[in-house]
């Protein structure tokens, strides 16, 4: 939740799931992406159910650009969340095995999510700081290398950008050599799978015998032990992720502030009025 208080006068705003969004740059945001949609029915030349964004000013379109964008980081930084609840739920377990994906594959999957969304969160991030700055690269060359020759690295949210690559770096280099080199890499699933037995129960599920001395050597309860310890790691794992992004997000978004008001005023010839930033000068000032 964020609050201002200004002369007695309280503005609040809350965002149920994603925590890095209450800031007040996406606060900026939406508040003039919300004025322009309010009036856009009253334009001359408005077709219901149509897209009318031509009818948008410049002004308007520049900040639903990067609306757009931020709803992509949201959805894909939401999507985080989704994989802690498939990774901590195994359901339809006989019919998983009988298709021959074991909850360690199962696991393996959604792990294997978690890299690429940790990804991709960076690279929206890319998009987003190149749609602010008005830097306009395409999409395919919105890049670490073409971003950091054209802003330098002391700019605030340049820096959160290399702060996130760093943060989630070893995350990143898998999610290379997973996509790239098709390499997944995990010794804790290996021992389970092999020295646990899950390779075996899930061959005898497909009609595989296993004998009496075999069944032995791999007690179920000691396997269902393992598993159960690997599936609360790797939740864990995401829980980190999950809070280090919303952290980094948050201040990310925040250093984008200056400068998107600052590109507004320079589209428009004048400073944009905005109900949020007199609140929020207000507030500075008392």
């Amino acid at each position: 939740m964020i609050q201002i208080d200004s002369g007695g006068k309280k503005v609040t705003f809350t965002y149920a799931k994603s925590d890095f969004l209450m800031n007040y740059f996406s606060q900026r945001l939406q508040e003039d992406a919300s004025s322009s949609m309010k009036e856009l029915d009253q334009r001359m030349g408005y077709k219901q159910g149509e897209n009318n964004h031509h009818l948008l000013n410049e002004d308007e379109k520049y900040t639903s650009r990067i609306f757009r964008i931020q709803s992509r980081l949201k959805k894909t930084s939401e999507q985080l969340n989704h994989i802690r609840i498939y990774i901590n739920r195994y359901p339809f377990q006989k019919y998983y095995i009988s298709k021959g994906i074991s909850q360690l594959e199962y696991i393996q999957y959604h792990i294997e999510a978690l890299y690429h969304k940790v990804h991709t969160i960076r690279e929206i991030m890319l998009l987003l700081v190149n749609e602010v700055y008005c830097l306009k690269l395409t999409e395919t060359k919105c890049r670490w290398d073409t971003i950091s020759k054209k802003l330098p690295s002391t700019e605030p949210s340049v820096a959160c950008i290399y702060r996130y690559f760093k943060t989630f770096e070893n995350l990143i280099d898998l999610r290379h050599l997973n996509s790239h080199r098709g390499y997944y890499e995990d010794d804790k699933h290996d021992e389970i799978d092999l020295y646990y037995g899950l390779f075996f129960q899930k061959e005898e599920a497909n009609g595989f015998k296993m004998d009496d001395e075999l069944k032995k050597m791999f007690p179920p309860a000691l396997t269902k032990y393992k598993l159960r310890e690997f599936k609360k790691e790797k939740v864990q794992l995401v829980d980190t992720v999950i809070k280090e992004n919303e952290k980094l997000l948050h201040k990310f978004l925040s250093a984008l502030l200056p400068v998107y008001e600052e590109q507004l005023n320079k589209i428009l010839g004048h400073e944009k009025q905005s109900d949020l930033r007199q609140l929020f000068n207000q507030g500075k000032s008392n």
